[in-house]
């Protein structure tokens, strides 16, 4: 029965408007770096209808959304082996500067960017050795 109620709402489910879908495309395909109020102006709706509309549709904000996508290319850049340092990751990331990056980091991951490397990412000596490496 709830499989039933479950598909039918999945199916009633219009698609977002053509606005959002276009803003979130763009916001995917910048990482998250194009300001909230140039989609607005290329949309032709106000910032904050955009924000609504957003919402509603997609479940956060433009702001948000953007938040999320920097975020996570960041991390991405910070499992990379020999990883750059944190201001050259913040800087590729479209944060205004190291200070805005760790802001952001501890609101969605709960601790700056260093703790999160120390204790997420395995260490040179967590590495096994190589065969016939002394």
């Amino acid at each position: 029965m709830l499989d039933e109620v479950l598909a039918r709402g999945a199916v009633e489910v219009d698609p977002p408007a053509p606005q959002v879908a276009w803003a979130w495309r763009r916001l995917l395909a910048t990482g998250g770096t194009v300001q909230v109020g140039a989609l607005a102006g290329a949309v032709g709706w106000s910032r904050r209808h955009l924000g609504e509309r957003f919402r509603a549709e997609l479940g956060l904000a433009p702001k948000a959304a953007a938040m999320v996508l920097r975020f996570e290319r960041a991390r991405r850049l910070l499992e990379r082996p020999g990883r750059p340092g944190l201001a050259e990751v913040a800087v590729a990331c479209g944060y205004y500067d190291q200070a805005h990056l760790t802001r952001d980091w501890r609101k969605l991951a709960g601790c700056t960017p260093c703790a999160w490397i120390a204790a997420e990412l395995p260490s040179v000596q967590d590495t096994p050795r190589q065969a016939g490496a002394s």
